[in-house]
């Protein structure tokens, strides 16, 4: 969408020389979606103040993310919730290859007191519990006296939102770009933007991250102690030992798993291709490798991936509306030097198969057979992420099924004020010096 203030607004082709200036109804449904949660909670998270560094990490992550998008030919949510499910190897190296560099990132943010802001959500009534409890960590975004019709960061990035948005709308009513009313079937634009709807009410709502899942397990490995002097929030370390978003991530794998098998085995489709070939027709390049590190560094610092940004720019994050710029200055580089940029990375390929079963014997004897056992270890992985995570909780695991992170958080909370009489000593919830 960032092409239509090309055309409407600077008549320049800095981006519109790569990619059309047009409105992405996928991404108008996102933006809705996180909008629709606000109402249904009553809470818009205006109220959220973050610091100025926060907002440039943000922006810069953007940044970071778009260009890793176009040397990795997807995002992380095009990756680990389309690639994955569709038995992608490409999209697994991705994930993998991800994982240390939004680790450091995570680490880097850390250091410059920023951990305290690494959550899935910022929710007022949880805030202002542990305002009581004095938990340092879980209140830096939250100052009652904060007005976000008065932070001059905040208008001048919802000024930049707002323009991007009526240009994209003025777009698309002219008729003459391919997704424009007119240009497109109303069938096909509204199904494009319930999709975005639909993804964008989902993360909203649960607060949901590509990145955070994939980082999760690791936490497995890293003691309290190390939370603690990192100043990471309490409900982060009960989110991320607990292995709530890997648990989130694996479910929405598998709900598309299950739908490319049944659209392959009984109704004859074809596997989706994730792995864009290119005109090098390598299924596996040099640009998922660095790519894929970009997109880890990018989405920590945005506190979120692409889509999740979007989702959150509908909620009222600054962080969203901060990332919003970076996007399309992380599109410029390879928008000017797109063929130079495809030279370097794409050509280097390192093999041309695009997912798993092209690895196999063209015969449906092996690949159905793999296929279902790819299937079965999803489902495997889940569940024992599901047992390992309620006991890590302190929830069964029907509470850590249904109850959302800030319920299972304030449920903890709450077993922790009844056993302080009784135990007389610290807990695993104490205040941060």
């Amino acid at each position: 969408m960032f092409g239509t203030l090309e055309a409407n607004i600077t008549h320049t082709d800095f981006i519109t020389r790569t990619y059309s200036a047009d409105i992405h109804w996928v991404l108008i449904g996102l933006i809705a979606g996180g909008a629709l949660v606000t109402l249904i909670e009553s809470e818009r998270r205006s109220w959220v103040k973050y610091p100025p560094r926060v907002a440039a990490f943000a922006f810069v992550g953007a940044m970071i993310f778009g260009f890793g998008t176009r040397l990795a030919q997807g995002c992380t949510a095009w990756h680990y919730l389309g690639g994955i499910p569709a038995m992608s190897l490409t999209s697994i190296v991705v994930a993998i290859v991800s994982i240390p560099f939004a680790y450091l990132a995570f680490l880097l943010m850390a250091k410059l007191k920023a951990g305290g802001f690494m959550k899935h959500h910022e929710v007022k009534a949880t805030v202002q519990k542990c305002v009581e409890l004095e938990y340092l960590t879980e209140t830096l975004a939250y100052d009652p006296d904060y007005k976000p019709h008065k932070d001059p960061l905040r208008l001048g990035l919802t000024a930049f939102f707002l323009l991007l948005i009526a240009s994209a709308g003025w777009t698309a009513l002219q008729g003459s770009s391919p997704n424009s009313i007119g240009g497109l079937a109303w069938t096909e634009i509204l199904l494009k933007a319930m999709i975005g709807f639909l993804v964008g009410l989902g993360i909203a709502k649960s607060g949901f991250g590509t990145e955070c899942a994939v980082m999760s397990p690791k936490s497995l490995l890293m003691k309290p102690k190390h939370f603690e002097a990192l100043k990471v929030a309490k409900i982060t370390q009960t989110m991320f030992t607990g292995m709530m978003p890997f648990a989130g991530l694996l479910v929405a794998i598998l709900m598309f798993n299950l739908t490319i098998l049944f659209t392959w085995i009984v109704l004859g489709w074809d596997v989706p291709v994730v792995a864009e070939a290119g005109r090098y027709k390598y299924g596996f390049h040099l640009g998922h490798l660095i790519g894929g590190p970009m997109l880890g560094i990018g989405s920590v610092m945005m506190l979120g991936c692409e889509i999740r940004t979007y989702a959150r720019l509908g909620m009222g994050y600054l962080t969203g509306l901060a990332a919003l710029p970076g996007f399309m200055l992380g599109y410029l580089p390879y928008s000017l030097y797109k063929d130079r940029i495809d030279e370097i990375f794409f050509s280097r390929g390192f093999m041309k198969e695009k997912n798993m079963l092209e690895l196999l014997p063209d015969s449906v004897f092996f690949q159905y057979p793999f296929a279902l056992a790819y299937t079965a270890l999803l489902v495997a992985l889940l569940v024992w992420t599901i047992r390992k995570g309620s006991k890590i909780a302190k929830v069964n695991k029907k509470e850590y099924v249904m109850l959302s992170t800030d319920e299972i958080f304030l449920k903890g909370l709450h077993n922790q004020e009844l056993d302080e009489p009784n135990a007389g000593g610290s807990t695993q919830f104490q205040p941060v010096p």
